[in-house]
C-alpha cells in the first residue's frame, strides 16, 4: 500500500509544470480579454487620478507602481507562475525530500509489527488494523489535496491575466492582491506538509506502538493527529498568508477532536441503558 504515495511527475496531478501546455488556449483566450479591460481601466484610472487632483487627493505615484507591476507580471507571466509554484515544491523537497517522506509513511504500517511480546496479539492486531485504515484516509486525503492543488492552480493560471490586468485601476486592484495571495498560498501546501511530516519524524510518533503502557485510546490519537495533518495542510497555508493567529486554529481543532472522542468513547462508556418500554397490555389488571 505504501506504493500510493508515490508521486510520479509525469502524473497529470502532481506536475505543474504541464499547466501552461495544457491551458494554452484558454489562457491566450484570457490574455486578449485582459488586454482590452488593461486598456480601458488604463484610461479609467487616469481620469480617476485627474479628478482626484481637483480634490488635492491624487496618487499618481500609487497608479505609477501598479502600471509597473501591471505590465511587468503579464511580460514575465508564464515564468513567474512557474518560479512561484515550481519554487514551493524544490522548498518542500529540500525540507523532507521524498524518500524520507516514504519512511515516515511505512513506520505507521510497520511499527505495529515489532510488538514480540504473545499477550498483546490482540491489541497489535487491532492497532494494525487502524493503522491500515488511517493509511488509506490519508492516502485518500493525499490524493484529494494534490488533485486540488493542480484544480486551484490551473484556475488560477488561466485567469490570471484577466485578474493582473484590472490591476491598473485602484478601485479593482484588490483582486491582484488577492489572485497574488491565492497563488503563494495554494503553492505552499506542499511546503505546508513537508513541514508537518518532518515534525511527525522528530516527534518519533510511531514509537507509541513500542511502549508498554500503549492503550487503544493512545494510538487512536496518534492516528487521528495523523489523518489532521492532512486536513490542516490548505488552513495552516491560509493562515501564515493572511497573517492570522494559528491559536485558534488549534483551538479549533482540538475541540473537535475532543468532542468527536467524547460522543463516540467516552459517552457510551458511562451512558446508563434505557429501560425497556412496558406494554401496557401485557397486564391483566386494569383500572376503570
Amino acid at each position: 500500500m505504501a506504493g500510493l504515495f508515490n508521486a510520479n511527475q509525469g502524473f497529470l496531478f502532481t506536475n505543474i509544470l504541464q499547466i501552461p501546455n495544457l491551458f494554452q488556449a484558454p489562457y491566450e483566450t484570457m490574455s486578449r480579454i485582459g488586454f482590452i479591460l488593461l486598456s480601458i481601466l488604463f484610461i479609467v484610472a487616469i481620469l480617476h487620478e485627474n479628478f482626484q487632483a481637483l480634490k488635492n487627493q491624487s496618487d499618481y505615484s500609487g497608479l505609477f507602481i501598479r502600471v509597473i507591476l501591471v505590465v511587468g507580471l503579464l511580460v514575465i507571466y508564464e515564468r513567474f507562475f512557474i518560479w512561484v509554484v515550481y519554487g514551493m515544491d524544490l522548498a518542500a523537497n529540500a525540507v523532507l525530500p521524498h524518500e524520507e517522506f516514504q519512511e515516515v509513511i511505512k513506520a505507521f504500517l510497520t511499527q505495529p509489527l515489532t510488538w514480540k511480546t504473545a499477550w498483546k496479539f490482540d491489541l497489535r492486531l487491532t492497532a494494525t488494523m487502524l493503522n491500515y485504515i488511517t493509511y488509506a484516509i490519508a492516502c485518500a486525503l493525499f490524493g484529494a489535496i494534490m488533485m486540488l492543488r493542480f484544480a486551484l492552480l490551473s484556475f488560477l493560471y488561466v485567469i490570471g491575466p484577466i485578474v493582473i490586468s484590472i490591476g491598473i485601476y485602484k478601485g479593482t486592484s484588490q483582486g491582484l492582491t488577492a489572485w497574488l495571495k491565492s497563488l503563494i498560498a495554494i503553492s505552499a501546501w506542499n511546503v505546508i506538509l513537508s513541514i508537518l511530516m518532518k515534525v511527525i519524524s522528530v516527534m518519533n510518533l510511531t514509537a507509541i506502538y513500542l511502549t508498554d503502557e500503549t492503550n487503544f485510546l493512545t494510538i487512536l490519537a496518534a492516528n487521528v493527529l495523523f489523518i489532521a495533518l492532512f486536513v490542516l495542510v490548505p488552513l495552516l497555508s491560509n493562515q501564515f498568508v493572511s497573517g492570522s493567529n494559528l491559536s485558534g486554529l488549534g483551538s479549533i481543532v482540538l475541540g473537535a477532536f475532543t468532542a468527536v472522542v467524547t460522543r463516540v468513547l467516552i459517552r457510551p462508556m458511562f451512558q446508563q441503558p434505557k429501560p425497556g418500554k412496558s406494554n401496557p397490555q401485557a397486564g391483566g389488571s386494569s383500572y376503570k
